[in-house]
């Protein structure tokens, strides 16, 4: 039996419609047997993202939720970090030759379902559902940190 949905102009509808985005990206670091975490760091450092601190920023998380996700990932032995010759404190971060071929593998293909997802859109579609996205979670910021 389909689940009813509320009507499409409602704050209802659309935290039922995020919730089933979120459920569908969540499927993609389950496939592969990776948290969030793990899989959005290893895509970013496929696509030349270097430090920690650049991946938590883009991902939007804590630094330890990703000082963890880079622990299991190292023990999986898809990662590996080296300090910088200039600053010793502050270290880059590596795909394996392990990690470059998981990415391949597993990763990318992820990727793929979702750009020929995104290529099943419109040009005004997705400029659209870009910019309302990124306003929306604009607006919700702003009203979180007024209510500090």
């Amino acid at each position: 039996m389909k689940k009813e949905t509320s009507p499409p102009k409602t704050l209802t509808a659309f935290r039922e419609a995020t919730m089933e985005l979120d459920n569908v990206y969540s499927f993609f670091p389950k496939a592969c047997g990776l948290s969030d975490a793990e899989y959005w760091s290893l895509l970013l450092l496929y696509e030349g993202v270097a430090t920690q601190s650049q991946i938590s920023d883009q991902l939007f998380l804590s630094r330890q939720t990703l000082n963890s996700a880079f622990k299991q990932l190292r023990k999986k032995g898809l990662v590996q970090l080296e300090p910088y010759k200039e600053n010793q404190r502050s270290k880059q971060a590596f795909l394996t030759e392990e990690g470059k071929q998981f990415v391949e593998k597993h990763v990318i293909q992820m990727h793929q379902v979702e750009e020929k997802a995104w290529r099943q859109l419109d040009e005004q579609e997705r400029a659209a559902l870009t910019k309302l996205t990124r306003k929306f979670s604009g607006l919700i910021r702003q009203e979180l940190q007024s209510h500090r």
